[in-house]
């Protein structure tokens, strides 16, 4: 009797320790793969700035009489948008910012109504004048920590990332090409206005890249 009964108590730990093993088991899958679809969010935000610093760092030298078919160029594309966006050269490329004040809530990656008639001309302008060329679709901050949805957004360049990423989804469903577009979060590390003028930095840039091959 007392051997049934110390064969019943060893079955009863081996099957505890058993279930333990499982149920820490299970655990270790599910943050595994938690974490698989961290890195590969994270991978494809890299990716996205090592295609924005290539863009960058090409650099056209381009005839004197250049100047003034770009400012032609900045003239037609601005008259197009309106004053909702603001169309520039930057780095030799073709850049429209769109402030956030238009586009998102504070804290926001949901396309406020203001930002689909603006978004909506871009679209146009996009398919029109730059068919088969490259689109880069960057997100700006300014330095300002995140405490409001800091649960939501880890950084600055997430936020960033983020926003890039809904203006680039209403592009394409206006018919924008999807393969053409490029995501970059830049986060705050490409101000275009000083501390106190923070407020402009907070913006969009939808910026014309080259031909795709």
């Amino acid at each position: 009797m007392l051997f049934r009964k110390t064969i019943l108590f060893f079955s009863a730990v081996a099957f505890s320790l058993l279930a333990g093993c499982t149920t820490r088991y299970q655990d270790m899958l599910r943050e595994r793969d938690e974490r698989i679809r961290e890195l590969s969010g994270d991978l494809a935000r890299q990716r996205g700035e090592i295609e924005e610093l290539q863009r960058r760092a090409v650099t056209n030298v381009e005839p004197a009489s250049a100047g003034k078919r770009d400012s032609s160029e900045v003239d037609q594309v601005q008259d197009e948008l309106g004053r909702d966006a603001s169309v520039s050269y930057r780095g030799g490329r073709l850049s429209i910012g769109i402030n956030d004040s238009v586009t998102f809530d504070s804290g926001s990656t949901a396309l406020k109504d203001s930002a689909h008639r603006v978004l909506q001309n871009v679209a146009s302008v996009l398919k029109s004048k730059y068919p088969g060329r490259r689109i880069y679709v960057e997100g700006h901050t300014d330095a300002d920590p995140i405490v409001k949805t800091k649960d939501k957004y880890r950084s600055n360049r997430h936020l960033s990332a983020e926003r890039a990423d809904a203006v680039a989804r209403y592009l394409i469903e206006r018919g924008v090409p999807e393969p053409s577009i490029f995501i970059v979060g830049c986060g705050q590390f490409d101000p275009v206005a000083a501390a106190k003028n923070k407020a402009q930095n907070r913006r969009v840039e939808v910026v014309v890249g080259d031909p795709i091959q």
